[in-house]
């Protein structure tokens, strides 16, 4: 009976989906063994990211549809043959051109396909930039630049401050379901109450990734309209600033704030655009230097939002500051 059953679930995918899980099997151990990665972690059934792989010679994209194979969402078995599935975007991705790992994913309420193309194929939208050099300072409570434009972070949004509190009330009630079920010895798939519960979960978890991606949108397209020549930015070490802190405000800014993801997005986008983007030193004292004699402020602490120079007397915010010292360290250097 396993048999049976497994021949007619293997028959029912494409044979490429089992072969690419070993291959990226071996492709963990290798970076393991040459020092890039931890050791590789067998992941549970629910606690990983949902995917499978195409091969690239089978996939086919249009303008509002994508084939893949032996997948159908049609009853009728003359459109079965074909796989076409409808995309909810159209036009995101180029046609006729060489793609490379392509992946299915299910984020728990919506399908979501990504592929790669060759750096040629990329579409790319080149502005005519001008003379302006613009140094961004980031942080836990904004995004400044040294044009003194602040760009609030994700947390003071009303909208994404709804939707973590809707998120934390179920994931609670989703939690409840679980150690009642332990309780009465119950398996917990079998529960159709605790799959509707995890798929409003995922809506909301969803509606917060959406959020953040959205905001690193207007961020990056308010830099993009005044069409810099040079963006200067801080080399951040985001896994150094995720360790534990005394504050546990500080520690949760850093955990919500996507600053990898922006400053990663940033420098794509640059690369589009014909934008040219450098990373300062990680250690240069920015918030601790003044941007006009270049003293050096030891003594300035993480509360103080003011930097006032003993020197030359500037009185300036401290975060405009550390963006005009990111700005002159790299014309410099």
């Amino acid at each position: 009976m396993i048999s049976n059953h497994l021949d007619t679930l293997f028959y029912d995918v494409s044979n490429d989906a089992l072969k690419q899980e070993i291959k990226d099997t071996y492709n963990s151990f290798i970076r393991y063994f040459n020092k890039l990665s931890k050791y590789p972690v067998r992941k549970k059934y629910n606690n990983y990211k949902k995917s499978f792989y195409v091969d690239p010679y089978k996939i086919e994209f249009s303008d509002k549809k994508v084939r893949l194979e032996k997948i159908a969402n049609n009853k009728k078995k003359n459109r079965q043959k074909l796989n076409y599935i409808k995309l909810a975007e159209k036009d995101r991705i180029p046609t006729n051109v060489i793609y490379y790992n392509p992946r299915v994913i299910l984020d728990g309420d919506r399908f979501y396909i990504g592929v790669s193309v060759a750096d040629e194929f990329a579409p790319k939208k080149k502005i005519e930039t001008t003379d302006n050099v613009i140094g961004i300072d980031v942080n836990i409570k904004s995004v400044v630049t040294s044009d003194n434009d602040v760009y609030k972070a994700i947390t003071y949004d009303k909208s994404y401050k709804k939707a973590l509190k809707k998120e934390k009330r179920a994931q609670r009630k989703l939690s409840r379901k679980y150690i009642k079920s332990k309780e009465l010895k119950k398996a917990i798939k079998d529960s159709e109450n605790y799959k509707k519960q995890r798929q409003i979960k995922n809506k909301y978890t969803r509606r917060i990734n959406n959020l953040k991606e959205s905001h690193i949108d207007y961020i990056i397209t308010s830099i993009k309209n005044k069409r810099p020549k040079l963006i200067c930015i801080e080399d951040l070490d985001i896994n150094g600033m995720k360790e534990p802190k005394e504050n546990k405000y500080i520690r949760k800014g850093i955990q919500q704030n996507p600053f990898r993801k922006l400053l990663e997005t940033l420098e794509d986008r640059c690369n589009n655009y014909g934008i040219k983007i450098t990373k300062i030193d990680r250690y240069y004292p920015s918030s601790k230097t003044c941007n006009k004699c270049n003293y050096k402020k030891e003594d300035l602490k993480l509360s103080d939002r003011t930097f006032v120079c003993p020197k030359c007397g500037l009185i300036i915010n401290r975060d405009y500051n550390a963006a005009i010292n990111i700005k002159k360290y790299a014309l410099e250097h």
